[in-house]
């Protein structure tokens, strides 16, 4: 049988034609189709479209269910889910307290969800490497980079102090936050689409789209996104020092580390060198902003 009769079969439509492999065209509107071939994976994200939503004004895209409310079918090898498809964007600034609403909720999920499979490896910075490759650079390149790998230990060892104090807290498992055009709206509903994604083990993917978030639409805006989360009733202060230090590491120089792997222009050198400047002042900037958070929480807490 041909997955659109199969679809048509389960999903009681008359009309089904595909826009492309990932997109259908039914009489219900237009819908995403996602391929799972690990169990454990799709179990965890049914569960986790399920729980991660902010009613009535914030939803995931939750798998639409069959006939039998099932929220897959099996196809071949695996397995085929079905969500609605919305192409309309949100405007983000004005609406940074729903959507850091929503990454709590995330966050909470993430703290109690239980999954089979391995989650993603944690990542760290791998600036160390860079050490024994600074004769790839030139002289004036060199004593820049010596400068940030300084400071690069150092913020590290601000990371094992920070570290020390919440060695009991648990990391969430969290569905990578990859873009904000993950985020999309229907009349006055937003709706967040996850991924398919293995959930990652901590906050490395929140800390990057933190910190697109500052270069794209500003501090203020930032500031008013991270207050969302860091004060959601379900995130705990220890939580927001998680967040802190996954922010704090220096993970800037990782991409010079790529470098060195491949044969560049000194042209292509100065460019990466802009760009690390860049996210190194970025990174700084997101640091005070969630470490002024944090203490105005402690403070409410301890009144």
């Amino acid at each position: 049988m041909e997955l659109l009769d199969w679809l048509k079969e389960n999903y009681q439509w008359r009309n089904v034609k595909f826009v492309n492999e990932a997109l259908i065209e039914t009489d219900h509107g237009r819908k995403r189709l996602r391929y799972w071939s690990d169990k454990a994976l799709l179990d965890w994200h049914i569960t986790w479209r399920d729980k991660c939503s902010v009613t009535p004004y914030m939803l995931t895209d939750r798998m639409i269910r069959n006939k039998e409310q099932e929220p897959a079918i099996e196809w071949k090898d695996g397995w085929v889910t079905v969500h609605d498809e919305v192409d309309q964007p949100l405007q983000v600034v004005s609406n940074e307290d729903k959507i850091g609403n929503m990454i709590g909720c995330m966050i909470h999920y993430g703290l109690h969800s239980t999954t089979e499979m391995k989650p993603k490896n944690v990542k760290e910075p791998m600036f160390r490497s860079l050490y024994s490759h600074l004769s790839y650079f030139n002289e004036q390149q060199r004593t820049f980079i010596r400068s940030l790998l300084r400071e690069s230990d150092h913020r590290m060892k601000k990371v094992k102090i920070l570290q020390e104090q919440v060695k009991e807290e648990k990391m969430p498992l969290m569905d990578p936050i990859s873009s904000i055009d993950q985020v999309k709206k229907v009349y006055d509903v937003i709706i967040w689409y996850g991924t398919k994604q293995h959930p990652e083990l901590g906050y490395y993917s929140l800390r990057e789209f933190l910190a697109t978030w500052l270069e794209q639409h500003g501090k203020d805006s930032a500031t008013r996104l991270i207050s969302a989360i860091v004060e959601h009733e379900k995130v705990s202060r220890d939580q927001a020092m998680l967040l802190l230090i996954e922010c704090l590491k220096a993970y800037e120089l990782d991409r010079l580390v790529a470098v060195v792997k491949r044969n560049v222009t000194d042209k292509e050198i100065e460019g990466e060198l802009q760009k690390v400047t860049s996210e190194w002042e970025r990174s700084k900037e997101l640091v005070q902003v969630i470490s002024s958070l944090i203490e105005k929480k402690k403070k409410v807490l301890t009144q």
